[in-house]
């Protein structure tokens, strides 16, 4: 009986211990020169052709050419420690990413969050909008597709055992006057 929840315990260590890996590949991070910013990188483009960069962000647009080549427009958002896009208002630009083969657009669809890590090529010049832009360009040679974030509307509750008293002295582990603790 002590064995086996000791086994349980140890299954769990490990299962926790595993969910807290990055979520690029250590061998894909040690081609990336952790040098070059994407501020470096939108200011001259050109400057840094051929060089192994990361850059991440939300897909405004993805098209497959009739070439073999899926090519995505992406807004840069600052990655995290995780190396994943954050949510938030700030970005540097955008950017364009090419993939070499075919990459199922309704899944790589505007809204979604990726991180790339590529060789930069040479500028594009573009437009957004009416705009005229110049768009760095990365040759994917990784991309990391990150889950959809969680759309559920339902507000967190919590019900289990604790210790302790809550507002009014009520228990802090069950429901009070009107139902399980809402936070």
């Amino acid at each position: 009986m002590v064995k086996t929840l000791l086994y349980t315990l140890l299954a769990l260590a490990l299962a926790a211990v595993s969910g807290c890996t990055r979520g690029i590949p250590k061998q894909v991070l040690s081609n990336v020169d952790p040098a070059i910013s994407f501020n470096m990188l939108i200011t001259d483009p050109s400057a840094y052709t051929g060089k192994t960069v990361m850059a991440g962000g939300e897909i405004i647009t993805s098209a497959n050419t009739s070439s073999g080549v899926t090519k995505m427009e992406i807004m840069q958002l600052p990655l995290d420690s995780d190396d994943k896009p954050e949510h938030g208002d700030q970005s540097g630009g955008r950017f364009i990413a090419t993939y070499s083969g075919y990459l199922e657009t309704h899944i790589f669809s505007p809204g979604r969050n990726v991180t790339v890590v590529g060789v930069v090529a040479p500028p594009h010049k573009g437009t957004i909008g009416s705009m005229p832009y110049v768009f760095p360009v990365i040759h994917a040679t990784y991309i990391k597709l990150w889950p959809r974030p969680s759309t559920t509307s339902l507000p967190a509750y919590s019900i289990g055992w604790g210790v302790g008293y809550g507002p009014g002295f009520y228990p802090s582990w069950g429901f009070y006057p009107y139902g399980p603790f809402w936070y």
